[in-house]
This record gives structure tokens, sequence and C-alpha cells, in this order.
């Protein structure tokens, strides 16, 4: 991904939206900096010079799949790292302060999918601009990282091909919403250090989407974050309202309520932790989710990374709980250059229909599981 990104700090003011500690905590979580440099200028170059970068992520895969009767073999791109393109610039206003902008886009490499994104193109994955300073924290608007919990969370990042992705997805019902990483119409602030501590708190707006025709204040939401070279801890609560829908006569929107903990532990050999995440929609008929994350990151020789995933999601009603699992490996042929092998499934109750990486089900209590094998490069 460019000089811009050293390997051997991993915990480069990842804090925010990530919910990872700063820089001063090097010497921590090696596995996590084997992979930080597809996170992008935005979230791991916190220097304080003028500075313009061009960066992005190329990833494809081949997988052999499975769910019930449906079997077979497909060429996808996305599954370790989401495809990008995005462009980063920084202007220092003194030495302690900065402005940035970072504007990215997704897409994907296949081509079918390839052709359908250019036809969306400025729905945009990032596009933020922010004042940071050493002294005074970090103010930001755009469509950037809230409170919600942390990529981190998931071993593989929450990733196309990661089950975690699938398995803490709002539960179905009237008044569900899903809650984007990167929330847009999004006013942030993330204060600086204190003795390890940080905090940070957003306000999401509904300009020019579904929800304008409802309140124009979408979502609030609140953030604590603390990190060592051996530790690090993230709580998080959001309260975000529904896209507007029909509840017989009257419309409505629905409040739902986000909360989260995560706790990783750097043993040496190997990095382990445990998340708690809770969605509780504020209408009677839909269920609440609440999932279960265990993680284990292990840095390999002087290069490699191994990782997995157990994922647990309990849905109030209705026999839909599932589990998931996900093992993996990257194999770097330089910082920024790797292939990589994954081997995942997820076990569906009998009315439970969850999926990934665009695996199909013939009906609920399809179990699928697939392996694949990549190669993504940053740059």
């Amino acid at each position: 991904m460019g000089k811009a990104v050293v390997c051997n700090w991993p915990l480069a003011a990842l804090c925010v939206g990530l919910g990872l500690p700063s820089a001063s905590q090097a010497e921590g979580f090696l596995s996590i900096g084997r992979v930080a440099s597809g996170f992008g200028y935005y979230n791991i170059d916190k220097g304080f010079d003028d500075r313009f970068k061009v960066y992005g992520t190329v990833d494809a895969f081949a997988n052999y799949q499975e769910a019930g009767d449906n079997a077979g073999f497909k060429v996808a791109g996305g599954g370790a790292w989401t495809n990008k393109l995005g462009v980063y610039m920084r202007k220092a206003l003194d030495a302690d302060t900065v402005l940035e902008v970072d504007i990215e886009e997704g897409f994907n490499v296949n081509g079918p999918a390839l052709d359908a994104h250019w036809k969306q193109v400025g729905t945009l994955r990032l596009a933020v601009a922010a004042l940071r300073s050493r002294h005074y924290g970090k103010l930001e608007f755009g469509k950037t990282y809230g409170m919600g919990t942390p990529t981190f969370a998931d071993p593989f990042l929450a990733t196309y091909g990661s089950p975690y992705t699938y398995l803490t997805s709002p539960p179905a019902g009237p008044g569900a919403y899903y809650l984007d990483l990167r929330p847009k119409h999004t006013l942030a602030y993330t204060t600086p250090k204190w003795a390890a501590w940080s905090f940070a708190s957003a306000l999401t707006f509904g300009f020019n989407d579904t929800a304008s025709a409802g309140k124009n204040l979408r979502g609030k939401g609140l953030s604590v974050q603390y990190g060592s070279p051996r530790w690090i801890v993230v709580g998080s609560f959001n309260d975000y309202l529904s896209d507007p829908w029909q509840d017989g006569d009257q419309p409505r929107q629905t409040h739902n309520y986000y909360k989260s903990a995560l706790a990783y532990r750097d043993f040496g050999s190997f990095a382990a932790g445990i998340t708690w995440q809770r969605q509780d929609v504020d209408y009677y008929a839909t269920p609440s989710m609440t999932a279960w994350t265990a993680g284990i990151w292990a840095p390999i020789g002087k290069a490699d990374v191994a990782r997995l995933a157990l994922v647990k999601r309990k849905i109030e009603f209705g026999d839909k709980d599932a589990i998931g699992m996900m093992l993996g490996y990257d194999h770097f042929l330089t910082p920024n250059w790797a292939v990589y092998g994954r081997l995942a499934l997820i076990d569906n109750r009998r009315n439970s229909a969850i999926s990934y990486a665009g695996i199909d089900l013939q009906q609920p209590g399809d179990d699928p599981h697939n392996l694949a094998v990549g190669m993504y490069y940053h740059f």
C-alpha cells in the first residue's frame, strides 16, 4: 500500500471506527500489524505533514461451495478484503493540526457484478472531511466510521466472505434496520487519549436518503475505547431509526438499539478475544438479535497470519438461531501482497436462512459451507 504504511507499527491509530489502540502501543498485536496495510491511509497514517495518495485493494478468490443439494465452483472478489479505490488528501494547518479528506469507492472483480456496479458509482464506501489535532482530538463529517461494533470484532474484518458479516445482521421483521459501519451524513468527534482511554460520539442525519421523509436526526451513538500493548477494550451504544414504514394505516419509524462490548488480549504468540452484540427493535413483532463472537489471531513465521472466528447468533423467537465458523491463513509474498485460504461454514436452525459469500440456499435450515483460495494486493 505504498511506503506510508509500515507493518511494524501494527496499531497505528486505528482507534477511530475500528476500535484499536494508538501507535504508541506498537509492540502489541503483531498479527494485526501484518494485515494493517489494507485499512487505507485515513485509518493508519496519522502524520501531520502534507500528503496526497491514491490507494486501493484488488482481491479475487476461487472457491468450492455446498448448501443442501447445491454445490459448485465460482470465481469472485472480496473474499478477504473489499475491492476498493480511494484518494486521500491531508493539509497541515500548523504543527499540531491537519485537515483530511478521504474518498473511497468499492467494487467487485467478477464481470456481472462489475458491470452492475458502475451504474451505481457515487454510493461510495467512504467520503469524509476531518479536522484532526494532537491536543483536541478529531472532528469529522460525511460518510465515515460510526460508533457501531468495530470490524476488528471479526478476525476476518467483516468482509463479504466472512460468516460474521451475515450472522450479526439485523433480525428479520418490521422496523429492523441495518446500521452501516460508515453511516452517511454523520458528524463524529473523538477525544485525544487520556491514560490509554478515548471517547467518541456521533450524530447521523437523514438527509437525501430513504429516511428523509422521516426525522432529520437519524441516529446517535457513543463509544469508549481502551488500548495498551496487551489489551483492547471497546464498548458502544447506538440508537438509530429505521426507514419509514407503514404500520397499518400509520407511517412509522422504529428505534433500533445497538449495544456491543469487545475485549482482546495479546498473549504474545497469539491474540484472543470475545465480542458481545445485541440489537433490540422497538416493535413487539420483531425479535431481538444477540451475537457472540470468539476470535483468535496468530502470527506465523516472519510474515504470515492464521485466524479463527466462531460466531453464535441468537434470535429471540422463531427458531432462527445459527452458528458460524471460519478458519483462515494469509501467506505474505510482500507486506502488501498475500495469498490466502479460507474454510468456513454456517449451521442454521430449522427456520434460519443465513448464508454468506453469495452461496444460495434452497430452503431455510440448509447449512452453507465453502473452501476458498484467493489473493489480494494493496497499493
